[in-house]
């Protein structure tokens, strides 16, 4: 079996017309036939039936079509993986993960990527969350998965994922477990863990100012994991990104009056053409199944 056999197959299965898939692949009708003929012989059964005029896929043909057309994409994904690293584009992706963005809502993707590009490899870099158009405008890094809710950066290209709401972490013996959401005013009568990294950080303190309250922070850290470990051994509170929950024995609830989201994208230099690899990366994010937030009202 060939490249060429499956890819004349395909063409069959699409077109039910041998005159037709000859001519979309650029060969005689006579030539298409007899390799057709020769992939029936080497499985053992025919693929396809003809009756007259009409032309139709046996059970085999039809249960072997999304294995031929598995082997066509991964032909595709392999002649543009060598491409790129023949070419010398590049052969190592360099990609920032803001800080505050959980690993395990991208791990599905990356291992996706790697299996479908296993000559590319990829370095992954924690950034914080200034650093990042500087970190991607020098080159020093190719891509980043960047947590937004201001207006875009001008120089970037910007490719959204998806949204995802603020949620109060406690311990799971808190009182707030008792409750579907959790109104903002309210967090101000607990001990709160500051995470310094947060993007709503200064809208957050502005908000009790706002109210007269006084927000009673205990600790202030950067690490996204000591402050989940922190919380809960029940030592205060923290707001925390939705996804980037790390501990499952943690509570948590989503806020209100107001609610708070922010807009998780992939983003790159937009000025220039990515290299062939990112082009790989990005259409490989643009089609991922990403999680859809309810948001609490």
């Amino acid at each position: 079996m060939d490249f060429n056999q499956v890819r004349y197959f395909l063409a069959l299965a699409n077109t039910l017309n041998f005159t037709k898939a000859a001519e979309q692949c650029y060969v005689s009708q006579p030539a298409l036939t007899q390799a057709i003929k020769r992939l029936e012989t080497e499985l053992g059964g025919e693929l396809l039936r003809r009756d007259g005029r009409d032309t139709e896929l046996t059970e085999l043909g039809k249960s072997l079509r999304t294995h031929f057309e598995q082997i066509d994409r991964t032909r595709h994904m392999v002649r543009t993986t060598a491409k790129a690293v023949m070419e010398g584009e590049i052969a190592e992706l360099n990609i920032g993960i803001m800080c505050t963005i959980g690993p395990h809502i991208i791990a599905g993707l990356l291992d996706s990527f790697m299996m479908n590009h296993p000559m590319l490899s990829i370095v992954l870099h924690d950034v914080i969350p200034a650093s990042i158009p500087e970190l991607i405008l020098s080159g020093a890094l190719d891509g980043a998965f960047f947590a937004r809710h201001h207006s875009p950066h001008p120089q970037l290209r910007h490719v959204e994922l998806f949204q995802e709401d603020m949620v109060i972490t406690f311990h799971s013996d808190h009182a707030f477990s008792k409750q579907k959401t959790v109104p903002l005013f309210e967090i101000a009568n607990e001990r709160y863990v500051e995470r310094l990294h947060c993007e709503f950080r200064e809208e957050f303190q502005n908000f009790y100012i706002e109210k007269g309250l006084d927000l009673n922070v205990v600790f202030r850290c950067e690490r996204e994991d000591w402050i989940q470990s922190i919380v809960r051994e029940g030592m205060g509170v923290s707001l925390i990104p939705r996804y980037s929950l790390l501990r499952s024995d943690l509570g948590h609830r989503p806020v209100r009056n107001p609610p708070l989201s922010r807009t998780v994208e992939f983003v790159t230099a937009n000025n220039e053409a990515p290299k062939p690899a990112l082009n790989l990366f990005i259409e490989q994010v643009k089609n991922y199944t990403w999680p859809v937030t309810e948001f609490a009202k």
